[in-house]
């Protein structure tokens, strides 16, 4: 249906995803009317793309401000919920929501499967670094994990990210607020030597916030309250640098078309973080993807793409085959 900027930039992101992926089918779920309104405003050099774009009726909308309770008892014909049923009967591979986090969480409990051992699916997304990409979990799904599953998520992340790199070993770090040995939350202190005793893990130990975005890790596993700090955190300081950098430029009279061209942008696009958009439900047998709530259409895109990616390198069987040698 949409987030916080309504409909009109999924549908966006939809026709730039059909025309990047050819054998890719879209499920658009919402209110019917809305949605095949906005569809009449289609330009003509893009009519073509909606063959492949499937409008599903779904008469409610989890708002933001719902219960849990009342999306999982009074909104199950909502989008949110529709998406899912489609997800359950195999009449899709895979949803992507810029939904209510909670409401979302709680759906798929309830109409999927979980992997063996997940209490509770955990949100993973990738984060810019100055190297590579890093992939964190949790980012807000479980607030209070125990030592056993922050252990579960460093397994399925570790399996996630060789499979998407292959070549090159992957490594694993615990988030804490100090490298040293002792120092940190009992729970963090029993995940450690979990993780150090795991014979599959190539763990590299704790790392602190600040090393996070120097590369040092491959996978950072966390709970969910440090997670979502942690990354709303990072988002807030990027757009505060990139505004700066912005700010600077315009200041620089005629040296500010060079600067523009030769620093500022290279490091929006860089660092921008719309283009990692897309947190994954990792512990379903299925694929969700929560995109933020106030994605755009280059968040969307991104979001989608990410889903598309990960159902080719068929990522929920390499999660499944790794935790359950």
């Amino acid at each position: 249906m949409g987030g916080d900027l309504g409909p009109q930039p999924s549908l966006e992101a939809a026709l730039v995803c059909l025309d990047l992926f050819p054998r890719l089918q879209l499920q658009w779920i919402g209110p019917k009317d809305q949605l095949n309104g906005l569809l009449a405003s289609v330009p003509a050099s893009q009519q073509y793309l909606l063959s492949r774009l499937n409008v599903i009726r779904a008469d409610d909308v989890i708002e933001m401000t719902d219960d849990v309770l009342v999306a999982l008892r009074q909104k199950q014909n909502s989008s949110m919920g529709v998406a899912l049923q489609q997800v359950a009967a195999g009449q899709a591979d895979a949803c992507v929501t810029c939904g209510n986090s909670a409401a979302l969480m709680a759906l798929s409990r309830q109409l999927l499967a979980t992997l063996p051992g997940f209490e509770r699916p955990a949100f993973a997304s990738h984060i810019p670094t100055s190297t590579n990409p890093c992939l964190v979990v949790d980012m807000g799904a479980n607030l209070a994990p125990s030592a056993e599953q922050l252990t579960l998520y460093a397994v399925a992340g570790q399996a996630l990210e060789q499979a998407l790199q292959p070549a090159q070993p992957v490594t694993v770090g615990l988030l804490n607020i100090a490298s040293e040995a002792r120092k940190g939350q009992p729970k963090v202190q029993e995940a450690h030597q979990l993780l150090g005793a795991h014979r599959e893990l190539n763990y590299h130990g704790f790392v602190e916030p600040q090393e996070v975005f120097k590369g040092k890790v491959n996978v950072l596993v966390c709970d969910g309250y440090a997670g979502n700090v942690l990354i709303k955190s990072a988002e807030g300081v990027s757009q505060m640098l990139s505004s700066a950098l912005y700010k600077h430029a315009q200041q620089q009279g005629d040296d500010n078309a060079f600067l523009q061209q030769k620093v500022v942008q290279p490091l929006q696009s860089r660092f921008d973080a719309r283009k990692l958009n897309g947190a994954f439900l990792l512990g379903l047998q299925s694929l969700v993807v929560k995109s933020h709530s106030y994605a755009d259409t280059t968040a969307l895109v991104a979001a989608i793409t990410s889903a598309v990616q990960y159902l080719e390198m068929q990522f929920t069987e390499h999660v499944a085959d790794a935790i359950t040698e």
